[in-house]
C-alpha cells in the first residue's frame, strides 16, 4: 500500500509539470507579419524572372534586326525604330547595275603594237576624229552644188559610213615622217573594224589634226596562196615615202606592215630593207608588224607566213597580186 501522504505529494507535483507544459495562446499577430513577409519574397522572385525574360527577348530581337537575312515569323520587316513595316511600305530592291556598252575602239593585242611614245589614249582619240573627219567630208561633197555648165546635179554614190568607233580595235599606231606628199612628221593609227565584213582604216594625223584617210576592205585578194596571208592593198601608206625631184628619203625611218590571215598561220614575218625579219603580232585575224628602217630601199617588204610546224604556207614574192617595187 502507499502512503495517503505520498500519493497526495505526487499527485500534486503531476499537476505542477502538466501546467508548465501547457501551451499558451497562439501568436496569431506574429504569423500574419511572416505570412506577408513570404509573399513579399515570393512577388519579388517572379518580377526578377519577368524582367530576365524580357531583357533576353530583347536580345533576340536585336540580333534578328542586325542579321542581313532575318525576317519577322510573321512576314514583317523591322523598321529602324523597332516596329513591323508592311511589305508594300518597303522601298524596292535596287535594280542591277547593267553592263555599259562600250563607247571607244578596243585596244590591240600587245603593247608593241604601240610605237614611239603613242599610247592607247592618243590612238582612240586619233581614230575616232578619223570617223568624224570621213563624215563630214562624205556630207560636204553629197550637198557640194553640180559642177559649172551641168544642169542637173551629177549621180554620186551613196555614201558609206565607216561605222562607229566602239566597232574597231587598234591594230598598229606609229610615227609618220613628212613627205613631199603629206608634209610635216605625225602618227599613224590603224584601226580594224570587227563585224562581219572586216574593214581597215589608216589615219593620218599631224599636230593633233587629221589630214587625210585611207579604207578599204579586209576581204582576201585574188593572186594569194589560197588566201591564207593577204597583205593589205593600202599598207604601202605604212612604208612607202613619196620622194620627188631627187629628194633622199628621211632616215631613220619607222615603218610598218599589216594584213590579215588564215586561222591555220601560226606566225607571220616581216622584213624590210636591210632589216633583220620581225614577227609579227597576230590580233584577231590581223597581223602588224613595224620596225625602223636605216637605208633606202626600192622593194616592198618581204612577207612570209607559217604553219604550226614552221612550213611556209606563204612568201609575198610568190603572191602575183602583191607589189615587189615601190
Amino acid at each position: 500500500m502507499t502512503h495517503p501522504d505520498f500519493e497526495a505529494a505526487l499527485r500534486e507535483q503531476l499537476v505542477a509539470t502538466v501546467a508548465d507544459r501547457t501551451p499558451g495562446e497562439a501568436p496569431y499577430e506574429a504569423i500574419r507579419r511572416q505570412g506577408r513577409a513570404a509573399r513579399r519574397r515570393r512577388t519579388a522572385a517572379l518580377s526578377a524572372g519577368v524582367v530576365v525574360l524580357t531583357v533576353l527577348s530583347g536580345a533576340t530581337l536585336l540580333t534578328a534586326r542586325g542579321h542581313s537575312d532575318a525576317r519577322p515569323a510573321t512576314g514583317l520587316t523591322v523598321g529602324t525604330d523597332g516596329t513591323a513595316v508592311p511589305p508594300s511600305t518597303l522601298a524596292p530592291s535596287p535594280a542591277a547595275t547593267p553592263t555599259p556598252t562600250p563607247t571607244g575602239p578596243q585596244p590591240p593585242a600587245t603593247a608593241a603594237q604601240l610605237t614611239n611614245g603613242i599610247g592607247f589614249e592618243q590612238a582612240a582619240t586619233a581614230l575616232g576624229q578619223c570617223l568624224d573627219y570621213d563624215r563630214q567630208m562624205q556630207a560636204r561633197r553629197q550637198s557640194a552644188p553640180p559642177p559649172t555648165g551641168q544642169g542637173a546635179h551629177p549621180n554620186r554614190p551613196p555614201v558609206h559610213d565607216l561605222g562607229a568607233i566602239a566597232d574597231y580595235r587598234v591594230l598598229l599606231a606609229v610615227k609618220s615622217t613628212g613627205d613631199d606628199n603629206s608634209p610635216g612628221d605625225g602618227i599613224n593609227v590603224v584601226g580594224v573594224s570587227q563585224g562581219e565584213h572586216p574593214s581597215e582604216v589608216i589615219c593620218h594625223q599631224v599636230d593633233g589634226k587629221t589630214s587625210g584617210l585611207q579604207a578599204g576592205s579586209a576581204d582576201p585578194r585574188a593572186g594569194g596562196p589560197a588566201g591564207l596571208v593577204n597583205p593589205d592593198i593600202n599598207g604601202g601608206k605604212l612604208y612607202r615615202q613619196a620622194m620627188v625631184d631627187g629628194h633622199e628619203w628621211k632616215l631613220p625611218y619607222t615603218w610598218g606592215s599589216i594584213g590579215t590571215y588564215a586561222p591555220s598561220v601560226a606566225r607571220v614575218t616581216v622584213s624590210y630593207g636591210n632589216g633583220p625579219a620581225v614577227d609579227a603580232a597576230l590580233d584577231h585575224g590581223w597581223f602588224a608588224a613595224t620596225g625602223v628602217l636605216t637605208n633606202a630601199v626600192t622593194r616592198t617588204p618581204h612577207i612570209k607566213g607559217y604553219d604550226g610546224n614552221g612550213k611556209v604556207v606563204y612568201d609575198s614574192d610568190d603572191d602575183k597580186g602583191y607589189p615587189k617595187d615601190l
